[in-house]
């Protein structure tokens, strides 16, 4: 059973008829997509790799095809993960499967090198990222980079025909994964033999969070 609540729009000065549940829960809905609210404030970001890095067959360590790191001092902003993806540069040599694995650090770190091009989501002004990020390769420090933090996200794919390039990863973690400040975050993709090779990314935002 819906319950009506008398309201007014504070913008017409008109009563208006708001709808709540049984137990008094207002029913809202957001007039707009769904992540259009956090991309138009200018503090969602994406960036990805340029040179193709092989896939791995085995839970690496250091190595990640793309390299993110929080620049902020400790209470400073937090990069909240929204996507990680992957695009085929070149075919594996043999029918295989793919997927994305990532890597979150959890003690502050050296800095990676800031080797890639941070850019906003709403195509307006100037990036103003706090992110580092970082091409493909040994890249990640050996407190981050351990075998046992890697973990799978997202479906993994499987090529159907042996040399043709262009598979696709993408998967969501809206929010799941939190780059706190001084911290490391890698991403990769493993398949069933490493003669592949990708472009990696992430997508994400930028907010000053309380972490407990």
């Amino acid at each position: 059973m819906q319950t009506k609540i008398r309201g007014i729009n504070v913008s017409t000065g008109v009563e208006i008829d708001v709808l709540a549940d049984e137990e008094g829960a207002l029913l809202a809905a957001y007039a707009a997509a769904p992540y259009e609210a956090i991309t138009r404030t200018g503090t969602s970001f994406i960036a990805r790799s340029t040179t193709a890095t092989a896939s791995v067959n085995a839970l690496p360590t250091t190595t990640a095809g793309f390299g993110l790191f929080n620049s902020e001092a400790d209470g400073g902003k937090s990069l909240i993960i929204d996507a990680i993806f992957a695009l085929q540069i070149t075919a594996h040599a043999v029918l295989t499967q793919a997927g994305l694995i990532a890597v979150c650090g959890v003690t502050r770190v050296a800095a990676l090198t800031d080797a890639l091009v941070e850019r906003k989501t709403n195509s307006y002004g100037t990036p103003g990222s706090v992110a580092l990020c970082a091409a493909g390769g040994a890249i990640l420090d050996a407190v981050t980079g351990v075998a046992i933090g890697w973990m799978p996200y997202g479906n993994s794919v499987n090529c159907s025909v042996v040399s043709v390039p262009g598979m696709q990863l993408w998967a969501p973690i809206d929010g799941r994964l939190i780059v706190a400040p001084g911290r490391q975050f890698g991403v990769n993709v493993m398949a069933g033999d490493t003669t592949g090779t990708w472009n990696c990314g992430v997508m994400w935002h930028e907010k000053q969070i309380n972490l407990d």
